[in-house]
């Protein structure tokens, strides 16, 4: 992740603040100012170069306290920032390429705040597989092949609206422990929408909705919003919908 993060960030610098200069003398004007960062030791004139260096050395200095991008789980480690930092201000390939480096930052943030999220929440992830081992049970509901589950409460004869359709629907929205979080019911307002434009759930449900219909649906946290924190809708929460398809749309 160092090194991830210097290399990076020295690809940045090069062709923002150096319009592609690389050469020596302009890495040391940065590295100068990074060592003063680190330090702590500022002089009062500084290039654009050495001051940029010592604004890069002055931020990770706070960051060996709150950790590496400011995730307490990653150790700072300069002489890794350093080496990545040199090699992306000189276009270097050793180890990993620029946009190597900025894939790799990106996946490993993205996972690792996932992992934070599924420790914090990991109860409502288990609390929704739990009521859709039992509710899978239950006589009218059907299982599809994503997990998705759904009951019908009354059978439309309409068309069936494609993904590219645009729908007009009446829904009331509940959490398991049958929480309102979004009404267009208690609103008394439809709402309209692409079919292919909303959580994976519901672009699945529609379309074995034919027009006229109102159907239960069961959504599995991840075909709806997954680790995201929505406000009410916390992360890995499962989602009923009680669903009425009223028109397509042109």
């Amino acid at each position: 992740m160092n090194y991830a993060f210097g290399v990076a960030n020295g690809d940045g610098i090069k062709n923002y603040y150096m319009k592609g200069d690389s050469t020596d003398k302009a890495v040391k004007s940065l590295l100068a100012g990074f060592a003063e960062g680190i330090s702590g030791k500022v002089e009062k004139e500084n290039t654009e170069l050495v001051d940029l260096g010592n604004k890069i050395g002055s931020s990770l200095k706070e960051q060996e306290k709150s950790g590496l991008m400011g995730d307490s789980t990653l150790k700072v480690d300069i002489e890794l920032i350093k080496q990545g930092l040199v090699n992306g201000l000189k276009g270097s390939k050793v180890q990993m390429t620029a946009q190597e480096a900025q894939q790799y930052l990106q996946t490993t943030m993205q996972a690792l705040q996932e992992k934070k999220m599924e420790a914090q929440y990991g109860s409502n992830k288990k609390a929704g597989e739990m009521f859709l081992a039992e509710n899978a049970k239950k006589e009218g509901v059907v299982t599809t092949a994503s997990g998705l589950q759904y009951e019908i409460i009354k059978k439309g004869n309409g068309p069936i609206p494609t993904a590219t359709d645009k729908v007009k629907v009446h829904y009331h929205g509940t959490l398991i422990d049958g929480t309102v979080f979004d009404s267009s019911v208690d609103r008394k307002e439809p709402a309209v929408f692409p079919v292919n434009g909303v959580i994976k759930g519901w672009t699945e449900v529609l379309q074995l909705m034919p027009v006229g219909s109102k159907y239960k649906v069961y959504v599995p946290q991840e075909l709806a919003y997954g680790g995201a924190d929505r406000g009410a809708i916390k992360p890995f929460s499962m989602l009923i919908f009680e669903v009425e398809l009223l028109s397509i749309e042109k």
